[in-house]
């Protein structure tokens, strides 16, 4: 008996059979969401334990299971030991197609936002040192060309975090079309290929995450889905693991409670793969935590909650990651808040969020505006009008003059119109009531 090819790989990346079938079916979602594959194929343990049997034959996957289970491998049916019979091989439908290790942009309109300009032109500050060399045949990266890229992408997270993203996913996606150019026509070893493919899952991941907070939610999924396709090709822990915690957190805004928690647990089995610092940990258990409280399911929320402060106070580490410093003090109160709002325990939602918005620092404009946003719906669901009044004022003020640009906040304040319109004979809330009107129109 011979040792199956395929267990010897799963095994070699430390992965269980549970945890290779939870990310087999993940995979197989995005492919069949991209029209990669006709029907999705569905994993079971079971159905890997058949596959990576050391008799002979082993059962032969389905086509649609193939595109998956090689996808994930990055190895063949007959690398993986699974080999097709002669009239499958035969046959043209069931040729499976060829997959690049590159996530690859959509160019149609209908996938994603039209950009104005030519999507294959570098971004303005690389063009002069980048066209004359990349028109050439023997086009050579430099170190610096993708040192200066991975600036600009810490640089863009930066401001996303200080003002929202509404107009940082243009110029990202042009920057990212760029990095997809030069991994397709330039001339780089292998380490530099590798920091190439880093870089773009890094761009792809952060313009999901751009295209959410500026409401575009059906081109946000297909970015997050690159990103994790991305992350599953090049074995990158750490990507799976922000971008699952990033599509944890776009679930539960779409109401889509069960999926968050499941994409929240997938990336806490990622984060256990690189042994992830606690600051990790912690952003992953409370994005649990808000998949449970939009489920209402009270118990499972507050063990996550507490998981996410226990981990939260053992402190910072020099390896926490730059896509965890958001979360200070503020931001943890603030999504306890968000919780606690859900599962529709305003009063203390409302002292929580109050809490948060007092440690929110002033510069930081999206956050604040989202916490305001939040504690205004608190308050107006706990009977306190005056103080969700106030709320929306300091709200309505940073977008105005505070340079905030997140529809995210803008959609809070349609949800604070919704709950004022009922009291709207109450002192001072017809005037608001047309001062956010006017915001969102």
């Amino acid at each position: 008996m011979s040792r199956s090819p395929m267990k010897v790989l799963r095994e070699s990346r430390s992965r269980t059979q549970a945890v290779a079938v939870d990310e087999l079916n993940s995979l197989a979602g995005q492919l069949a969401v991209e029209g990669r594959v006709s029907k999705r194929p569905t994993f079971t343990v079971r159905q890997m334990s058949k596959w990576e049997s050391e008799t002979r034959p082993r059962p032969c996957p389905h086509p649609d299971t193939r595109v998956v289970l090689e996808l994930y491998f990055r190895r063949s049916m007959a690398e993986l030991g699974l080999h097709a019979g002669a009239e499958e091989d035969a046959s043209a439908d069931f040729a499976v197609p060829v997959v690049t290790p590159v996530p690859l942009i959509e160019q149609s309109s209908a996938a994603v936002p039209l950009l104005s300009g030519n999507d294959q032109d570098p971004p303005p500050w690389l063009a002069q040192t980048t066209t004359d060399a990349a028109s050439s045949a023997d086009w050579k990266i430099a170190e610096d060309e993708v040192e200066l890229l991975r600036e600009a992408a810490d640089d863009m997270d930066a401001q996303d975090q200080q003002f929202g993203g509404n107009r940082l996913w243009r110029p990202t996606r042009a920057h990212l079309l760029w990095v997809h150019h030069m991994i397709d026509r330039g001339i780089y070893d292998e380490q530099l290929g590798q920091q190439l493919h880093a870089l773009a899952g890094k761009f792809t991941t952060s313009l999901g995450w751009f295209s959410y907070d500026a409401g575009l939610h059906t081109q946000a999924r297909q970015y997050f889905s690159e990103a994790l396709n991305a992350a599953m090709l090049t074995g990158d822990d750490v990507l799976s693991s922000r971008t699952l915690s990033n599509m944890a957190r776009q679930a539960v805004d779409l109401n889509k409670g069960r999926e968050a928690i499941r994409f929240a647990r997938l990336a806490q089995t990622h984060a256990e793969m690189w042994s992830a610092p606690r600051r990790v940990t912690a952003l992953l258990a409370i994005r649990e935590a808000q998949g449970h409280a939009r489920v209402g399911d009270v118990f499972s929320c507050e063990s996550a909650i507490k998981k996410a402060w226990t981990e939260w106070e053992r402190g910072a580490d020099e390896r926490d990651p730059d896509w965890t410093t958001f979360l200070n003090q503020a931001e943890l109160v603030c999504l306890e808040g968000m919780c606690r709002l859900d599962l529709g325990q305003t009063v203390r939602a409302q002292k929580l969020l109050a809490q948060s918005e007092k440690l929110q620092d002033v510069a930081h404009s999206r956050n604040r505006g989202m916490c305001l946003g939040r504690l205004a719906t608190a308050a107006i669901g706990a009977g306190d009008i005056d103080h969700g009044v106030d709320a929306t004022r300091e709200a309505i003020g940073l977008i105005r003059t505070a340079g905030m640009s997140s529809a995210r906040a803008v959609q809070q304040l349609k949800i604070v119109h919704d709950g004022l319109v009922p009291l709207s004979r109450a002192r001072g809330v017809g005037d608001l009531i047309e001062e956010i009107r006017a915001v969102v129109a």
